[in-house]
């Protein structure tokens, strides 16, 4: 028998019903020229799993092979029993309650073939449950990992070159229970030659049960999970050289596995596990942790550290207590506070002299919300002239408005030139207190907005630039719109016309281009005397001529006498 291009491994416990799904989906697979095998592996299930499997094998000898065995505990003994069996190019991880899209194996494999890629990423699908989707954006033949978001899709569900695995040693970690699959793909994303991701083609369905059995919603003990933590951050290490790429392995294991871990449930543990666990983040923020990756974390995350660095476990469990709270809602929201252009989040210990917290590890100005709505697009006439003039409003969250200078910003899409529109206060009753300054007007003159002198022809995006109290956010405009906004109207002005529409997002844009020539009232009569005048000509020259031709044949014949 030929070897098979895929292998399909697939660990199962306790699947059932999911499990039937799972299967029929490899049945159905569309490979094109490439072909199959799945590798099923029964880890001790007591649910019919096993049986499950043995009949799919049954009527898909060429396809199914399952191996039964004691319950090993996790998924990580069963999923390296398989690579051990496995003799396709490449190899998929598929989760027994999940399935493919009927085409996945061929595009991925496409894919790899074309890049040589030893890991491909393919587009996931939330069945009842949300996925990553950032990275999915676009396909990419070949990832950079310094700025892709591929570190956040780190489960194992993707397709890797089978040699690629066995050369560099890869398995699952039998001996941790939490984030294998996490520390299992960041191995591989470091170590492979390329990492290529499939967008256009829904290939992995994530499904969640009814029982939530494969969804990992809560860790039960903190120490594993540092544990696992740990492990990722020597993997870095041993894997990549100091740069953009490991600051991005850095940056996602530090607020998506290390820092994270001081959850609501840390206060719950023993004051000497707490202090284990902090003495696990401090080694690696000691190690690591640089100005560059905390520019890049959140305000929790930067106290998290800096309270681990310095030993602070009550200013900690404050703190953490502190959001926990906030979430539930249980108190009010932290208030901003606003100090020469910077804004600050008032979390417990801002500013307290006792504790000593520095300022920047309270810095959100880089993460500050907009809140915008667009109220009005009108076409309004202003002698020979029209500007179409927009009404709305736009504040930062959070953060009072004080003496707004907010601006419009049209961009052109051709060249990225922009246009800076200063906008006029204006009502806005249905705002709060805090934000009742934040209504505005603004007129697009399409004849002088560029500099003096007409737009130039094309497409130009509108984005509103909100600024008050130093601070200044940015983004487009126009998808929050109010629910009585009537339809964009555009107009003409000075030979130019512009027509304001809505992208795919809803945001606003505004197409500029030649007005076509009007045909005016008294340039119609000229027109119609100039046709009936020539009409009358033509008409009255036909009668000469025919009047001519009658007297000819009418007169009389002469006859000449010699």
């Amino acid at each position: 028998m030929s070897e098979p291009t895929i292998t399909v491994v697939i660990g199962a416990y306790n699947a059932m019903p999911y499990l039937t799904r799972c299967l029929q989906s490899v049945i159905e697979q569309q490979p094109g020229p490439y072909t199959l095998e799945c590798v099923a592996v029964d880890d001790g299930s007591t649910d019919g799993t096993g049986e499950e499997l043995d009949r799919f094998a049954a009527e898909h000898p060429d396809l199914v092979r399952v191996v039964h065995q004691p319950n090993s505990g996790g998924p990580s003994g069963p999923r390296n029993v398989a690579i051990g069996l496995a003799r396709g190019r490449y190899v998929f991880f598929l989760d027994a309650d999940d399935y493919l899209g009927p085409h996945a194996m061929r595009r991925m494999t496409e894919m790899a073939e074309r890049n040589g890629s030893d890991v491909v990423l393919g587009k996931y699908v939330g069945v009842d449950c949300d996925v990553p989707r950032s990275m999915f954006e676009a396909s990419e033949e070949v990832v950079d990992l310094a700025t892709s978001r591929v570190w956040y899709a780190l489960t194992p569900h993707k397709l890797f070159r089978r040699s690629f695995l066995q050369e560099r040693g890869l398995r699952f970690d039998e001996d941790i229970r939490i984030g294998e699959d996490r520390l299992f793909v960041t191995k591989a994303y470091l170590q492979a030659s390329v990492v290529s991701v499939v967008a256009d083609e829904d290939c992995y369905y994530k499904v969640r049960r009814d029982d939530n059995g494969n969804i990992t919603s809560s860790y039960s003990d903190l120490a594993k999970r540092f544990e696992t933590a740990r492990r990722i951050m020597a993997a870095i290490s041993a894997y990549s050289e100091p740069g953009p790429v490991r600051d991005a392995a850095l940056l996602r294991t530090f607020r998506g596995g290390l820092l994270d871990s001081f959850s609501w449930r840390f206060p719950l543990l023993e004051e000497s596990e707490q202090l284990k666990a902090m003495a696990i983040v401090k080694e690696h923020v000691d190690a690591f942790y640089t100005p560059e990756l905390d520019a890049r974390m959140t305000v929790p995350h930067r106290l998290f550290a800096h309270f681990a660095r310095h030993g602070m476990r009550r200013e900690l469990v404050e703190v953490v207590e502190f959001l926990k709270e906030e979430r539930a809602g249980q108190r009010p929201p932290h208030d901003i506070v606003v100090d020469a252009g910077r804004a600050y989040a008032a979390h417990p210990h801002f500013r307290d002299e006792r504790t000593g917290v520095p300022d920047s590890c309270y810095d959100v100005t880089d993460d500050l919300r907009q809140d915008d709505r667009l109220d009005a697009v009108e076409w309004q006439r202003k002698g020979r002239r029209g500007v179409l003039r927009l009404r709305g409003h736009g504040f930062i969250e959070k953060v009072p408005t004080r003496e707004p200078a907010t601006e419009l910003v049209l961009r052109a899409r051709g060249d990225g030139r922009e246009v800076r529109l200063p906008t006029r206060p204006a009502p806005a009753p249905a705002l709060d207190a805090a934000h009742g300054t934040a209504g505005f007007t603004v007129d697009i003159d399409i004849t002088r907005a560029l500099d003096g002198g007409p737009l130039t022809k094309g497409v130009w995006d509108v984005y509103l630039d909100v600024r008050t109290q130093g601070l200044s956010t940015r983004r487009r405009y126009g998808a929050r719109k109010a629910d009585d906004l009537a339809p964009a109207a555009g107009g003409t002005s000075a030979g130019l016309a512009v027509k304001p529409y809505y992208t795919a997002y809803g945001n606003l844009s505004l197409d500029i281009t030649a007005a076509k020539a009007k045909r005016g009232r008294k340039g119609l009569k000229r027109r119609v005397r100039r046709k009936l005048g020539g009409l009358g000509r033509r008409i009255g020259a036909h009668h000469l001529r025919t009047m001519a031709r009658l007297r000819h044949r009418s007169a009389p014949t002469r006859t000449n006498h010699p």
